[in-house]
């Protein structure tokens, strides 16, 4: 009982993140594991949010970490934002970034990169975000 259990809750939590993926897209780091000063390629890809009905207007890049001595989380800190041109066939949106130095100051790891867009729908903008998971 107790397998079935922790069956459902995966199968729930699965079918949640991938409800996410198609709300907002997805996005993923290269290294996906960095800390401050490394150079990073991070992709957003809205394929997923286009096709359900959510093709951003905008989409801004940010990274959040863990910190080390109490296990919350950091503020966001913001690396790239941009206007978005679904209606022209746009599906990505790729850059290079240096990682701010600064960050291996806070005493955190584990960072995070989130994506959020800014979308309309029946008449209404709306926010929302996807972030990448990687083993930390």
């Amino acid at each position: 009982m107790r397998f079935f259990t922790l069956l459902s809750a995966l199968a729930a939590a699965g079918f949640a993140a991938a409800q996410e993926a198609a709300r907002f897209g997805s996005v993923e780091a290269e290294p996906c594991v960095f800390t401050g000063g490394q150079d990073v390629r991070i992709v957003y890809n809205a394929t997923t949010a286009i096709a359900a009905g959510h093709a951003p207007e905008s989409v801004s890049v940010w990274i959040q970490g863990t910190f080390d001595d109490t296990g919350n989380q950091t503020p966001f800190f913001r690396l790239a934002e941009t206007e978005f041109h679904a209606e022209l066939g746009e599906t990505f949106f790729a850059f290079n970034n240096t990682i701010p130095e600064q960050i291996n100051n806070l005493g955190a790891s584990n960072w995070v990169v989130t994506a959020f867009i800014i979308y309309e729908q029946d008449g209404l903008t709306q926010f929302g975000g996807i972030s990448n998971s990687c083993p930390q």
